[in-house]
C-alpha cells in the first residue's frame, strides 16, 4: 500500500506562513513537496483536494492496469534535479526486473499515482519541523484577495461547504476539465446530448462499464484520450464494433525507444514561423532517419526547446499553428506506448475498431440508441451510423470562458483572472502569476500546470511541469522568507508586465 499523508488540523501561530494549494494532482502535490522540504520559515501548506486521493488528480485515477503513461520511465521523476528517483523507486518495487537499466518502459498510470503519493508522503515525513500539510478534503468554489488583486497580501479560499482558508499566497493547479459537447443546433441534438446515451466525460468509468457490451459505440476524438477508451471498452469484455471520429482522422504514433540526437536548433537563432519550424523539423527528421536513427529521435531531441520556440513565434504565428498545425503535431509528438499501439492495432486488423475521418452534423435519439449523421472528409452528402452510446473523447476543455466550475466563474466574473488570447488556459505570467481582466498580475495568486500553457505551449507533461513546481517552489519561499519587500518586488514585476505587455485579443 502507498504511504498516505497524515491529516492534520493544526493550531496556527501568528509567526507561521500560508500558502493555499487548490488541487493536489501530480502538479499540486509536487509543488507541496518542494515547499515542505525547503522552506526555511515556519509554513503550512493547506493542499486541498475534492475528488480523488492526493497525488493521484484525474490523470493516475484511472482503474485501469491497461492505460499506460505515454511517457517513458526514465523520463518520470518527479524532481528534475534527480532524473533517477522515479526508477529507483520502481526497482524497489520490481521483483521481477521488468523495468530496463534504460528506463525505456511505460508502466501504468494507476503505478504512477501511487509513486505521486510515496513523494508526497515522503516530503512531509522529511520536512522540517517548521514545515506542516494541512490536507483538506473539499471544494474550493472562490478565491477573493484581501484588497485590490495586484497588490493583496492575502487570499481567501472558500469551500463549498463554507469554510474558508487564509492564505499569503494561493496556487492554482487545477488540472484539466472535461470537453465541450459537440456544437450541433438541432433540436434532436440536444434531446441526444442530454440523455444518457451520450456520455460526455471520458473518464466516467462507471458509465462506460454500462454500455451493453454487443452494441456498436462511437467516440469522439482519435486522440491520446480516444485511445484510452477504447481500452476500456476491450477491457470490459465489450463486443460491438467501435467507431472513432475526428476530422483528419489521425492517430497517435507509438514510441520506439530512440538514441540522443542533435537538434537542428541553433541556441542563438529561434524560427519565427511555424513553417520554418517544420520545415527544418522535417529536414532534421530525414537527416536522422539517413545517419541511423529513428524519426523521432529528432522530435525528442527539440523537446528541451519548446517553450523558447513557443515564446519567440509571434502571435499570429501561434494561431496558425493552433489552426493548422497541432493535429499533426501532436500524434508525432504525443505517442502510444508500444503495448498499447499493438492493441490498438490488433483491434482495428480485426474490425473492432473503425478510424474515420469526418465531421459529425447531427444526432438524434433512436429507440435503442443514437443515430449519427457524419460528413466523411473529402467526400460529398453524409453517412448515417447508428450506435448504442456516444462516448466525447475529444480532449480537456481549454477554453476557460466556456468552463462553468464556480470557482473559474468566480475568477472571471470578478475580473481577477481572464482566459488567455489562444484559449489554451488562464493568462499567466511565465511565472504563472494570474493575470487580471485589467492585464495586471496578481504576485501572490498562481496558475501552475495545464491551465498555465497560454506562455509555454506544452505543459501537461511531467518533465516541463516537475521543472515548473521546483522553479515556482523556489519563488514561493523567497518571498515568504524575504517577507512585504519580496512582495513588493514582484508587484512591481507585475506593473512592468503590464506595461510591456501586448494587447490582449
Amino acid at each position: 500500500m502507498p504511504a498516505t499523508p497524515n491529516v492534520t488540523s493544526p493550531t496556527f501561530s501568528p509567526a507561521e506562513r500560508h500558502v493555499v494549494v487548490v488541487g493536489a494532482g501530480f502538479t499540486g502535490s509536487l509543488l507541496t513537496a518542494h515547499l515542505l522540504r525547503n522552506t526555511a520559515v515556519p509554513l503550512t501548506v493547506h493542499l486541498i483536494e475534492c475528488d480523488h486521493r492526493p497525488g493521484a488528480g484525474l490523470a493516475y485515477s484511472t482503474p485501469s492496469g491497461g492505460h499506460l503513461l505515454n511517457v517513458r520511465a526514465y523520463n518520470m521523476s518527479a524532481y528534475p534535479d534527480d532524473p533517477r528517483h522515479f526508477l529507483r523507486w520502481l526497482w524497489s518495487r520490481d521483483g521481477d526486473g521488468r523495468t530496463p537499466p534504460s528506463g525505456h518502459a511505460f508502466v501504468s498510470r494507476a503505478l504512477y499515482g501511487t509513486y505521486v503519493q510515496d513523494v508526497l508522503a515522503e516530503a512531509q515525513a522529511e520536512a522540517p519541523e517548521r514545515a506542516r500539510l494541512h490536507l483538506i478534503r473539499g471544494e474550493v468554489v472562490d478565491v477573493r484577495p484581501n484588497g485590490p488583486a495586484t497588490a493583496a497580501r492575502s487570499f481567501d479560499v472558500r469551500l463549498a461547504d463554507g469554510r474558508a482558508i487564509t492564505g499569503d499566497m494561493v496556487a492554482l493547479c487545477i488540472g484539466n476539465f472535461p470537453p465541450s459537447p459537440p456544437s450541433l443546433g438541432s433540436a434532436g441534438a440536444a434531446e441526444a446530448l442530454a440523455s444518457d446515451r451520450f456520455i460526455g466525460v471520458p473518464w466516467d468509468f462507471d458509465a462506460i462499464s454500462r454500455i451493453d457490451r454487443d452494441a456498436p459505440v462511437a467516440i469522439l476524438g482519435t486522440g491520446l484520450t480516444m485511445v484510452d477508451t477504447v481500452l476500456s471498452l476491450l477491457e470490459q469484455g465489450h463486443r460491438g464494433p467501435v467507431t472513432a471520429l475526428s476530422r483528419r482522422g489521425l492517430l497517435p504514433q507509438r514510441h520506439e525507444e530512440t538514441r540522443p540526437y542533435t537538434t537542428f536548433l541553433h541556441p542563438e537563432v529561434m524560427p519565427h514561423t511555424v513553417l520554418d519550424v517544420l520545415i527544418a523539423l522535417k529536414a532534421d527528421a530525414r537527416r536522422a532517419v539517413g545517419d541511423g536513427y529513428d524519426w523521432r529521435a529528432a522530435f525528442d531531441a527539440l523537446r528541451p526547446h519548446h517553450h523558447r520556440i513557443w515564446k519567440h513565434l509571434p502571435m499570429e504565428e501561434r494561431r496558425r499553428f493552433l489552426r493548422h498545425a497541432r493535429p499533426f503535431w501532436e500524434v508525432h509528438r504525443h505517442r502510444m506506448a508500444p503495448e498499447v499501439a499493438d492493441r490498438i492495432d490488433d483491434a482495428r486488423e480485426s474490425g473492432r475498431l473503425e478510424i474515420l475521418a469526418g465531421r459529425l452534423n447531427d444526432l438524434s435519439l433512436t429507440g435503442d440508441g443514437l443515430e449519427l449523421r457524419i460528413a466523411p472528409r473529402g467526400g460529398a452528402g453524409t453517412v448515417s451510423r447508428s450506435v448504442g452510446a456516444l462516448i466525447n473523447a475529444t480532449g480537456t476543455n481549454c477554453d476557460y470562458g466556456r468552463i462553468r466550475h464556480p470557482l473559474v466563474r468566480s475568477l472571471l466574473d470578478r475580473g481577477i483572472a481572464r482566459p488567455d488570447a489562444l484559449r489554451l488556459g488562464l493568462d499567466v505570467t511565465e511565472d504563472g502569476a494570474v493575470i487580471g481582466s485589467d492585464g495586471i498580475p496578481a504576485p501572490s495568486l498562481l496558475a501552475l500546470g495545464p491551465v498555465s500553457k497560454a506562455p509555454f505551449w506544452e505543459m501537461t507533461a511531467v518533465p516541463e511541469l516537475r521543472s515548473q513546481c521546483a522553479a515556482t517552489a523556489s519563488r514561493i519561499l523567497a518571498v515568504l522568507s524575504h517577507g512585504t519587500g519580496a512582495a513588493d518586488g514582484l508587484a512591481m514585476a507585475a506593473v512592468d508586465h503590464r506595461q510591456a505587455a501586448t494587447p490582449h485579443a
